[in-house]
């Protein structure tokens, strides 16, 4: 009969005992939770979204490795006894990983907001660089091969606009790339008429032919009249004094210095007027004749003969005019005026006049400084 209250008695002890060392034991043993990786993958989502493995391959690689191990290590913690884990370790790689993302993220997009900043950059310069272009070309009536090349350049960089919208930059580099070479090709096909009209020695000549002029004018109290081809103005002098001044058309080649019969261009030099057609005597409503050509222009004609620059077979021209039909006109080397224009011009000059064509008078003129721009960054 004493056993039983022993035994109840120990059994009382012992729980007593039991939950204390119960509660001891979960404490020692409890761990921290488990990391949460979430957000990793998100930096991971986002890294390979804007394509890290070609803007940092050994480090996207790493933060990959370190992110794969750090799940490792989860997983192994996880198929433990939940007394033996343990997410300390665990902790601080996630901490590690972590930083290593935001940082490797926060360098690419910066290497991509360059590259962005970059492109945007270029294209500005190539609208530029074809709107300066497309100016020229209209007003040297340039050919369709330039024009071709200019249309081009003005797809591709339209395309490129769109793969940057895209956020495909490689595509969009080698279409600024395309552009900017079908631009220099446009340029260069109107790189040699204009760049004449930037070369100082030149418009040295051309200032002097005109100096000439205006001074035979003074001194014989006679009718001069100036041609200025970039201006696209013909001045009447009398007496040395400016007295009328009209805009002009000229030939569809007109920024050119003739060399021979049909390429378009309107003479430069120094001529007279050697016949007046009235209405119903003349094909563009009145015209001028002039001595075109004289012998400065056979002196020049021969020699393009010998250096190759024109056919063997060329002939030389002449019935150059200056004539009516309108300043808007095309024509075929001679000058063109509105039809009232050339009423009073007609009535104020005589068989004899002298009649100077130049290219300009002033290096700052609008094909130089479109040549400038050009040059300085586009």
């Amino acid at each position: 009969m004493l056993r039983l209250p022993i035994l109840s008695g120990f059994l009382k002890c012992g729980r007593a005992i039991a939950l204390p060392f119960l509660i001891f034991l979960f404490a020692c043993n409890s761990s921290p939770p488990q990391p949460e990786t979430k957000v990793i993958e998100n930096i991971d989502h986002e890294l390979h979204r804007i394509d890290a493995m070609k803007y940092a391959p050994a480090e996207y690689d790493k933060f990959r490795m370190n992110f794969r191990l750090l799940k490792d290590r989860i997983i192994q913690e996880e198929s433990k006894f939940s007394w033996f884990r343990d997410y300390e370790s665990a902790q601080n790689s996630h901490s590690d990983i972590l930083r290593e993302g935001e940082r490797l993220l926060a360098s690419i997009r910066e290497k991509v907001n360059s590259k962005k900043e970059e492109a945007y950059s270029r294209i500005k310069g190539l609208e530029e660089r074809a709107k300066i272009i497309d100016e020229l070309t209209l007003k040297v009536n340039a050919g369709i091969y330039t024009r071709k090349k200019l249309t081009m350049g003005g797809i591709s960089i339209s395309e490129a606009k769109m793969s940057l919208k895209s956020n495909e930059y490689d595509s969009a580099m080698g279409k600024i790339d395309n552009a900017s070479v079908l631009l220099n090709e446009a340029e260069k096909s109107i790189a040699s008429i204009i760049k004449r009209y930037s070369q100082s020695d030149l418009i040295n000549k051309w200032k002097d032919f005109v100096r000439d002029t205006i001074v035979e004018s003074k001194k014989k109290g006679i009718a001069a009249i100036i041609v200025n081809k970039a201006e696209r103005t013909l001045t009447m002098y009398k007496g040395g004094k400016a007295v009328l001044n009209f805009n002009i058309g000229i030939g569809r080649n007109g920024y050119r210095d003739k060399l021979f019969s049909g390429d378009g261009a309107t003479p430069e030099g120094r001529y007279r007027i050697i016949k007046k057609s009235g209405i119903g005597k003349s094909k563009y409503y009145k015209a001028l004749l002039l001595d075109y050509p004289n012998q400065d222009d056979r002196k020049e004609f021969l020699k393009a003969k010998r250096k190759g620059l024109i056919s063997n077979k060329a002939r030389i021209g002449g019935l150059i005019e200056i004539h009516g039909g309108g300043e808007d006109g095309t024509t075929y080397g001679c000058i063109a005026l509105e039809n009232h224009h050339m009423d009073e011009l007609f009535e104020r000059v005589a068989v004899g006049t002298p009649v100077t064509i130049v290219g300009a008078t002033n290096i700052e003129n609008e094909l130089s400084q479109g040549l400038k721009g050009l040059q300085n960054g586009y």
